[in-house]
């Protein structure tokens, strides 16, 4: 199988991550704790792989952008002799410097395209990697950007609304509401959440939607609450893919209109996995899909002892790109960096768990169900093993 012949190549080099083979039975070793890193390129020999970050970018994307050098840099490091060039370049966080880098990069021989962050800068990046044959694996969420040689290294809100639902509607929760917000971020989990329920034998009963402004919630939680009120409607699961302070205000809203969730499973996304949700009376006991706390700390505590201080959850995403691209470049010339590789359906193990890439461009994890306490998410459901058959969204 194509994944035994990449487990072999990385073998032979001895010196590829292990947590990047696919065969997934075994948890992925803690890595060793080499110095910290100095210098971008650890090699001056080797395959060249571009990393395109937002290391000038505004606001807080600049920090981002440093975390993501920082930590592809870190994978560098672990692999011991990872055998790669790392060219890293500033895309400074819009279209036109992410397309100026991605030109420079393949101009000094990239075979491989890390980065970039933002969906803009993706959407000028492909093009240019396209007509140059070379792969974009990226950072962004946003699923309209992916394509043929173009794949996301992401969270995909589509995904975690798939998991969850699924797991709700087996749980004998086939009843789901949702409170959606009227933008992309919306639409992406609405259509991830009718797809996962009804292939799982649920409905979903009513979707409310509101904008995030002043007031907006409001008719969106009167109709929920009035659903989940009325026993003819049989409301079991109320989905609320939000986080931050519209979790807070959509959750004191939905308890002041009698919704409380002892009678009614509240399940959500991504967004729950931060100190705001297990600070919500509405959010506390409800599930949603993530990586297990175990992974996502072991990865924050190498990196502290690195550089000093916690990285961004994207952070982790650069780690897993960067040990990728060493473990793929052990093959062949012509082969590594290849469409079949990428897509291997048996997938990866990475820091964040199994992955794999769709021939669409999109990936899919290996998800744990997460429930919120007061004291951080609990696993109430492990992640699989193993892929097994096509994608499950």
């Amino acid at each position: 199988m194509a994944l035994a012949s990449l487990a072999a190549l990385a073998l032979a080099g001895c010196s590829v991550n292990p947590s990047l083979w696919g065969d997934s039975r075994s948890a992925p070793p803690v890595v060793q704790q080499p110095a910290a890193p100095q210098t971008v390129n650890i090699n001056t020999e080797g395959i060249k792989v571009a990393l395109l970050v937002p290391m000038s970018g505004p606001g807080d994307t600049a920090n981002v952008g440093r975390a993501l050098k920082q930590a592809g840099e870190l994978a560098m490091f672990d692999s011991g002799d990872p055998g790669i060039v790392l060219i890293t370049k500033d895309t400074r966080g819009n279209p036109q410097g992410a397309q100026a880098a991605a030109q420079e990069a393949l101009n000094e021989g990239a075979q491989l395209i890390i980065g970039p962050l933002l969906s803009t800068e993706v959407q000028a990046v492909s093009p240019l990697a396209r007509q140059n044959n070379v792969p974009v694996i990226a950072f962004s969420s946003s699923s309209n950007v992916a394509g043929p040689g173009t794949y996301l290294m992401s969270f995909l809100p589509e995904q975690e609304v798939a998991s969850v639902a699924g797991y709700t509607v087996r749980q004998g929760r086939k009843n789901i509401a949702a409170m959606i917000p009227k933008d992309q971020y919306g639409a992406t989990v609405e259509r991830g959440l009718i797809e996962a329920v009804q292939s799982n034998g649920g409905q979903v009963v009513v979707t409310a939607r509101y904008a995030r402004a002043p007031g907006g919630i409001n008719d969106a939680v009167r109709q929920i609450a009035e659903a989940v009120n009325d026993p003819s409607r049989n409301v079991q699961a109320v989905l609320l893919p939000d986080g931050s302070d519209y979790l807070r205000q959509i959750g004191a809203g939905l308890q002041q209109a009698g919704v409380e969730p002892q009678r009614v499973k509240m399940i959500g996304t991504g967004l729950w996995d931060s100190p705001v949700a297990r600070t919500t009376p509405i959010s506390l006991g409800g599930w949603y899909a993530g990586v297990t706390p175990q992974m996502v700390t072991r990865f924050e505590q190498r990196y502290q002892s690195t550089y000093g201080d916690t990285p961004p959850r994207l952070a982790s995403l650069a780690y897993d790109a960067v040990s990728l691209s060493i473990a793929l470049a052990k093959a062949p010339e012509g082969q590594r960096f290849s469409r079949e590789q990428l897509t291997n359906p048996e997938g990866y193990q990475g820091v964040n768990g199994l992955f794999r890439f769709r021939s669409d461009g999109r990936i899919e994890r290996g998800l744990a169900i997460l429930e919120v306490t007061p004291q951080g998410p609990q696993v109430i459901e492990n992640p699989p093993g193993r892929f097994t058959g096509s994608s499950s969204f």
